[in-house]
């Protein structure tokens, strides 16, 4: 390799370095952030009247609620969707800021790094129809001490549901790809 091609391979690898450790800190303030929203929320649902948020408006499409009217059986409920959506959402972002980790480590074609683009892209999935399920729950839960005629269920397909889907298919498609390129190239170094 001549030195002008070691220089741009030098340049090329600093990049993907300095950009692969940024990324590691911006996903780790994400989950630190994911952290406090999730402990916030399960703070106001389980003590609105302590926290002084009673009369905030719990909102899930068209449905609009009191937390002080929402009982606490239901706010359960939806505590169990929040810790559900915080769990998903950490491991999303944990097993991405290991692959930005192992990125600018320079470990590229390592089974760790495969295994975690392909953790990505599940945990993008589940988070996907998790959210696509999320929301008819909601609405149920919000709604269910109403009169049988008041009772919500809301269904609704959106934009960020479609690109969870499609980015952790791809995602995985990609994990799939590098596995094959990783065999390919340790096999090519079995003949050299």
């Amino acid at each position: 390799m001549s030195n002008q091609a070691q220089a741009e391979r030098e340049t090329r690898l600093t990049r993907i370095r300095q950009l692969s450790n940024m990324m590691k800190w911006f996903v780790t303030v994400l989950l630190i952030l994911v952290a406090v929203i999730s402990a916030g929320l399960v703070s106001a649902l389980l003590l609105p009247a302590i926290l002084d948020v009673s009369t905030a408006i719990f909102e899930i499409a068209p449905v609009e609620r009191k937390l002080s009217e929402v009982p606490f059986g239901q706010r359960l409920g939806l505590i169990a969707l929040v810790f559900s959506a915080f769990f998903l959402l950490s491991r999303l972002f944990w097993n991405i800021r290991q692959l930005f980790v192992q990125f600018h480590n320079g470990a590229f074609f390592t089974s760790s790094t495969q295994t975690r683009i392909l953790n990505a892209g599940l945990w993008l999935l589940a988070f996907g129809f998790f959210d696509i399920l999320s929301k008819p729950v909601a609405s149920v839960l919000l709604t269910w001490d109403h009169a049988l005629g008041d009772r919500s269920l809301v269904v609704e397909l959106t934009g960020s549901e479609l690109f969870f889907l499609v980015f952790g298919s791809l995602m995985l498609v990609f994990g799939w790809i590098m596995r094959e390129a990783a065999s390919l190239a340790d096999e090519n170094r079995q003949f050299v």
